[in-house]
């Protein structure tokens, strides 16, 4: 939400109500105020059941769910389709480049192009010391499993399944709430 806006209940909250009339009250009842001079505003659901009782005093609530909504506040930034290109091919070139450094240090590291040679020379029964065969399909290999493994590339996923990616960034997401939570309450004391 932007700075200075009007929170309301159903910004914040779903709900059920049996009256098509009281539900619509309900839902527009103002809650609070994003605040200006903060990133991030914890709403409590005790704020919430105070709101709907000054309005419906007679009222019975039950809730489900969370017991709190952390809300962001953010101003609105124009910003062009270049420079989000632009950040994005950085990004994945350097990326791109780390991953590529990480396989050779580990390629390097247990000698990669001797165990291969010595696998060729167990199959075949000659010595060769750059077996090229074996290190393309190696390498293909690679690649093709990371693809697999990840399952990022096609559209339509053989798994009904999260790939470890899409767990890691839900764990990160929801690690990242939490502390955000945490550290605004702490905040408001």
């Amino acid at each position: 939400m932007e700075p200075n806006k009007i929170i309301k209940l159903k910004d914040v909250a779903s709900l059920f109500c049996n009256d098509d009339n009281l539900y619509s009250e309900i839902l527009n009842i103002e809650i609070s105020k994003t605040l200006t001079n903060r990133k991030s505003q914890v709403i409590t659901i005790i704020q919430i059941i105070k709101k709907i009782k000054e309005k419906i005093e007679h009222s019975d609530i039950v809730i489900y769910g969370l017991s709190e909504v952390l809300i962001d506040i953010r101003v609105s930034k124009e910003s062009s389709n270049i420079a989000l290109v632009m950040k994005t091919f950085i990004v994945s070139i350097i990326l791109f480049l780390g991953a590529a450094i990480a396989i050779i240090n580990f390629h390097e590291d247990v000698n990669m192009t001797e165990s291969l040679s010595s696998i060729y020379e167990i199959v075949t029964g000659q010595k060769e010391n750059k077996p090229l065969i074996l290190l393309i399909s190696y390498s293909i290999g690679l690649g093709v499993g990371m693809i697999t493994f990840f399952n990022q590339v096609f559209k339509k996923k053989w798994k009904k399944e999260p790939s470890p990616l899409e767990l890691e960034m839900h764990n990160y997401k929801k690690n990242l709430d939490e502390y955000v939570l945490d550290i605004t309450k702490h905040n408001n004391r």
